[in-house]
């Protein structure tokens, strides 16, 4: 019979939290590096999109989403992303056009989209258990 990892204590796990956050400050360091060598580069601002939103720092992850949406206007993932920071700063009506915009052009996973916390704040809201239902009457 196998044994279970020790469990991890207090210390252990705000050491661990704090290790990450170093690394997601060096990533992010680096990547505006390079943002501001290639400023146009759809990989490089979308990264930098999803670090900011994972660090609370919502706005910066709304102006990098919305920067996306403009150079890759037909791409589903770009304005599901701009769906999530709009949630995530208050913007509910303006969320559920840009996840009916995601929707539209070929967003279907459902199973994460119900499952995204990035969508707590809209959760409860009819709209967004309609858009769920559409996706999964979609992809059954």
């Amino acid at each position: 019979m196998g044994r279970s990892p020790p469990k991890e204590t207090a210390k252990e796990a705000a050491v661990r939290a704090a290790a990450v956050e170093r690394a997601r400050r060096v990533e992010v360091e680096f990547l505006e590096g390079v943002r501001a060598r290639l400023p146009g580069h759809p990989a490089v601002i979308e990264t930098l999109g999803c670090l900011y939103t994972e660090m609370g720092r919502y706005q910066d992850g709304l102006r990098a989403d919305r920067e996306m949406v403009k150079m890759e206007p037909d791409s589903p993932n770009a304005w599901y992303n701009l769906a999530c920071s709009l949630a995530l700063t208050g913007q509910p009506d303006e969320a559920f056009a840009a996840l009916e915009k995601a929707i539209a052009l070929g967003y279907d996973d459902a199973e994460w989209m119900q499952d995204d916390d990035d969508f707590e704040p809209i959760r409860k809201d009819p709209r967004f258990a309609r858009l769920l239902a559409q996706l999964l009457a979609k992809n059954p």
